[in-house]
């Protein structure tokens, strides 16, 4: 039945062929990944409405343009730490740990969401991202447009503090990137993308580790 809701839902907002090709993954994506994470909720009742006000409402990331991202992540890349933003019930970290991540790590302001994630997958954290400490150990990041650019500026800004007491290359994994121009204001690069059935977006985005970046900062403070 949920699929059937999913369906409806996707072809009723975007069209049929759209809900034919997600759909087909959903199923097939939960199965492999043993999970259960398809659907949707609009966050009501279980946030603050001025919280709410900058989040969007949980859906998790569409199998195809998961993996898309997941597929740029390197070998070497994979040893460090992994962080999904917005994590929700947990579908990126699964994908993550099946990828064999070192460490995965995800941040969701909703508790009831992540009740649903088994708490011996990963390390998650019911947390406002404006006031997460990123981790120094963290390589790659995930975000599926978890909020409006007002958080986004300032999880950005705990990206570059993070990178400042520890200068390291960063990637992003950035599904249907509606603020990827701050993100390339703030020194990111934009190495690769993709466009599926014209809705199905995802972008990777990319900083250098920058020796001279560490020893300034830490000379500035």
């Amino acid at each position: 039945m949920k699929y059937i809701i999913h369906f409806l839902y996707v072809a009723w907002y975007w069209d049929m062929a759209l809900a034919f090709f997600i759909v087909k993954r959903e199923i097939a994506g939960e199965r492999k990944y043993r999970i259960n994470t398809t659907g949707t909720d609009n966050l009501k009742g279980i946030m603050p409405a001025e919280e709410r006000v900058h989040a969007t409402m949980y859906e998790p990331v569409n199998y195809f343009t998961a993996e898309w991202l997941m597929d740029r992540v390197t070998e070497e890349e994979k040893k460090t730490g992994f962080l999904d933003v917005g994590c929700g019930k947990g579908r990126v970290l699964a994908i993550a740990s099946a990828y064999g991540f070192a460490s995965v790590t995800g941040i969701e302001i909703s508790p009831r969401l992540i009740k649903a994630i088994p708490p011996d997958r990963c390390t998650i954290h019911c947390i406002d991202a404006r006031h997460y400490d990123i981790p120094d150990h963290i390589g790659v990041i995930f975000l599926f447009n978890p909020f409006d650019e007002i958080v986004m500026k300032a999880f950005i800004g705990k990206v570059m503090e993070s990178l400042r007491r520890n200068s390291r290359p960063m990637k992003v994994l950035y599904a249907n990137p509606r603020c990827r121009q701050l993100w390339l204001d703030a020194g990111f690069e934009e190495t690769e993308a993709v466009v599926k059935m014209t809705f199905l977006q995802g972008c990777v985005l990319e900083k250098k580790g920058d020796p001279e970046e560490k020893i300034q900062g830490s000379t500035s403070r």
